[in-house]
This record gives C-alpha cells, sequence and structure tokens, in this order.
C-alpha cells in the first residue's frame, strides 16, 4: 500500500526501540513519519505549521507528560491532525472521556504487532482520507462547488 503524499503521521513515545520500530516499520511501508521522543517535542511538532501532521499515534504515559493530554492539545489545534492512535498497556477505550470518544481515538493495547498497528493506520486514513479518482470529470453538486 502506498502513502497518500498529503498525509504524515506523527509517533511519540519516550521508549527509543519502540519509537524506532514503530517509525521504522510505517516508514518501510511508504508513510511519511515524524517522530517525537517526548511530550514536549510532541508539542513542538504538532505546533510546526511547515510540518501538518493527519494522524497522531502516541504513548500513554510518558515521563514529561500524558498522551492523553497530547491527545488533546492536537484534538483542539485549528488545522491539526484528525485521527488519534494512543498506544498503552494501562488503558481501555471504554476508559476515554467523552471528548476523547467524539474524536474517534483508538486505543491499542500494548504489546501489539506492528501489522496490527498498520491496519488501524490504514482504517483511520480510508475513514478520514478517502481516495478521490484521479481521471474523470469532478462532480458538482451546485454551481458554487458544494
Amino acid at each position: 500500500m502506498t502513502a497518500s503524499p498529503l498525509r504524515r503521521l506523527l509517533v511519540v513515545d519516550d521508549e527509543p526501540e519502540i519509537l524506532a520500530e514503530v517509525a521504522g516499520y510505517l516508514r518501510r511501508r511508504g508513510e511519511p513519519v515524524v517522530t517525537a521522543s517526548s511530550y514536549r517535542q510532541g508539542l513542538q511538532a504538532l505546533e510546526d505549521n511547515a510540518v501538518p501532521i493527519d494522524i497522531l499515534i502516541t504513548d500513554g504515559r510518558m515521563p514529561d507528560g500524558s498522551g492523553i493530554d497530547l491527545l488533546r492539545a492536537a484534538i483542539e489545534r485549528p488545522g491539526g491532525p484528525h485521527a488519534f492512535i494512543l498506544m498503552t498497556g494501562n488503558f481501555e477505550e471504554s476508559d476515554l472521556t467523552a471528548d476523547l470518544q467524539e474524536a474517534g481515538v483508538v486505543v491499542v493495547h500494548k504489546p501489539f504487532s506492528l501489522s496490527a498497528l498498520y491496519r488501524q493506520v490504514g482504517a483511520l486514513r480510508d475513514a478520514h482520507c478517502p481516495i478521490v479518482p484521479a481521471s474523470g470529470p469532478a462532480h458538482v453538486v451546485n454551481g458554487d462547488g458544494r
């Protein structure tokens, strides 16, 4: 599967081995990946307008902050990511607060297989970035393009 050039993933994890494995796996599948090794670096990546982030994948617990807080910052950011994955061993989807459930945060339980994580990325991409055929005329519903 090839990645859309308009989609970037931000992977945030304070464990260097997990960060390298997840980012490397996604890159080998053609995904453009930005990495951050802390809550603070994750916030900086979200604030970098030169590198728009479409999907945020974050660890739940980091020494300098919570993945939940990072998710909330991303959700509240205008023009921020539109899809979210929380990697955790201590959290269930039913534990998500209403705002995180409404934003569609997906919980991936540690330990997980990289292929299972990639399936979640694909499902989120397909749900939030529908593929538009490149050939053929565009269909216009009314004269103003809506």
